[in-house]
């Protein structure tokens, strides 16, 4: 068992601080109804109220974790809302790729991408990021909230122990240098971070290729 499946039974009371932080990353996808988003290292499903609460019944949310425990408090979640267009996909963020959607949803390219607390944590973060770039059709909007200590301290320490990662990672620059219009906000004592941006190219609406 992973350390993170250890962890599922409490974590949605351990995050209880990051509401804040987390509401903004989603308000800044900018979310529409009908959207198609991808919430990577989606946990236990913490931002799925909010992402269902912008796209609609009509849009589709989809949820990739490596934890089967995370995943199955996300799957609870998701049955006693009674949210229909949720897809949840058990793979390593490594591997995203248009045919890892189109497998589990049908669909290749999405609106959105979000990660919270997510690049902080998993291995070879630049190549998930790349890889999850390349997924967002042009116009689409990027966003990004996790922690960053400067300096190793106490707080690093501990924040490093309970996450299993490296919190002074500097996971916001890659999006810095792809997107338009970018914004960089801080809370939480400066500790954490809400990153994003829009992928160059027009928008012209939400993806129309949703299946359910």
């Amino acid at each position: 068992m992973s350390w993170y499946d250890r962890i599922a039974p409490l974590y949605d009371i351990g995050s209880a601080g990051s509401g804040r932080p987390r509401r903004e990353a989603v308000a800044q996808l900018r979310l529409e109804p009908g959207d198609v988003v991808l919430d990577i290292a989606c946990g236990t499903g913490l931002n799925f109220p909010l992402i269902e609460a912008g796209i609609g019944a009509e849009g589709l949310l989809i949820g990739l974790d490596f934890s089967p425990g995370m995943l199955a408090k996300a799957r609870g979640k998701v049955q006693r809302k009674g949210w229909e267009n949720v897809r949840l996909i058990h793979a390593d963020a490594g591997t995203l790729s248009e045919e890892l959607l189109k497998e589990h949803t049908g669909v290749g390219r999405v609106d959105n991408v979000l990660c919270t607390l997510g690049f902080s944590v998993v291995p070879d973060w630049e190549a998930v990021f790349a890889r999850s770039w390349a997924l967002l059709r042009p116009g689409g909007r990027y966003a990004i909230m996790d922690w960053h200590v400067k300096r190793r301290n106490p707080f690093s320490w501990f924040l490093n122990s309970i996450s299993q990662g490296d919190v002074s990672r500097r996971t916001w620059v890659s999006l810095e240098q792809k997107t338009e219009d970018y914004s960089y906000r801080t809370s939480i004592g400066g500790n954490v971070f809400v990153a994003a941006g829009t992928a160059p190219g027009a928008a012209s609406g939400a993806l129309t290729s949703v299946s359910r």
